[in-house]
């Protein structure tokens, strides 16, 4: 009897109105199907951004065009920047005015052309060059791809910061090649064409910390300086990025140099006249009387001489990379 109370409690409490095994199955089934969807795409997109290569066929073609324009452009840009530079040197010397100098050297390469593209006063000139256009395009080419490969595997959270680090890698690296070849250039041309008695002296360790700092102002105002003018025109005017781009390229390095030919100028008259017996306030004096003779003369010659290394020559440099990257799309 016990048995029979017992069962029908149990009957009392099953709710037969609704079979609980298609209740669960009928409620559940969304989600289940929902659950193994998107897994699914979340696994294939990370497998996709993972196997996004860096380096490809097509970046090594464009590092090789890179090196091919910079020294092109080196090449093309470089006897007349030996013409001024010598120039530049014998003005602060005081054995020759700009002109004469600059003539005296163009007569020379004219009547021994080949006796001129062989001398170490050419070779040190394309080096420098050479080896500048040819850092930073590279370096632009590997930060580009850079940026395309981090945008294709969804990193946008470290684009803003990578893109500063990159332009900042950039302007260092330039900066160190382009100083460290200028000054053993500079070093030649002073040794060769400055006084004969600096010739036979040690170079002054402040000589060389303002070659450093002209070479600082000189690459930042042609590689960094540039892109961001730049922004700004496009930004605030109506004209069209590629002007835009030409404009800053020939107006910043052109205009730097009311700042960085002072700079080139006291560093020479420092390595050509030591000025060992006077006193500070002498010296002072001596080193002002002297940047207020020489001024026009040198910021000329080197508004001359910047003109053509970094204003034609980093149009020149942008318009052939392009033309390079034009091919490559066309194969």
């Amino acid at each position: 009897m016990n048995r029979g109370k017992l069962k029908d409690l149990d009957d009392s409490n099953t709710d037969t109105s609704t079979p609980p095994l298609l209740a669960t199955s009928t409620v559940a089934s969304p989600k289940m199907e929902t659950d193994v969807c998107y897994p699914d795409i979340s696994i294939n997109r990370t497998q996709v951004s993972i196997h996004t290569p860096f380096i490809t066929s097509n970046l090594l073609s464009k590092l090789a065009g890179d090196v091919v324009v910079a020294c092109t452009v080196a090449l093309g840009i470089s006897p007349i920047l030996t013409v001024i530079d010598k120039a530049i040197v014998q003005k602060a010397a005081g054995t020759h005015g700009v002109w004469q100098s600059s003539w005296n050297s163009i007569g020379n390469i004219v009547k021994n052309p080949g006796t001129y593209f062989r001398s170490p006063m050419f070779l040190m000139m394309w080096g420098v060059y050479a080896s500048t256009y040819c850092t930073a395009n590279c370096l632009k080419t590997l930060v580009e791809r850079k940026e395309y490969v981090d945008k294709t595997n969804h990193y946008e959270t470290k684009k803003q910061k990578d893109n500063g680090i990159g332009k900042f890698g950039v302007f260092a690296m330039t900066t160190l090649v382009n100083s460290s070849s200028t000054m053993l250039k500079d070093r030649y041309y002073a040794s060769q064409f400055g006084t004969t008695v600096a010739a036979s002296t040690k170079m002054p360790k402040v000589t060389y910390f303002l070659w450093g700092t002209r070479d600082c102002m000189v690459i930042g105002s042609s590689f960094i300086l540039p892109d961001i003018v730049c922004d700004v025109l496009t930004q605030n005017s109506d004209v069209e990025r590629s002007t835009a781009l030409r404009i800053s390229q020939f107006a910043c390095p052109v205009l730097t140099q009311f700042a960085a030919g002072p700079v080139q100028l006291l560093s020479l008259d420092i390595y050509n006249r030591p000025l060992p017996n006077m006193s500070l306030k002498e010296v002072l004096s001596e080193r002002l009387k002297f940047q207020f003779q020489n001024f026009f003369s040198i910021v000329g010659a080197r508004i001359s001489r910047i003109a053509p290394a970094y204003g034609v020559g980093g149009i020149g440099n942008t318009y052939l990379r392009d033309k390079w990257r034009d091919s490559l799309l066309r194969k």
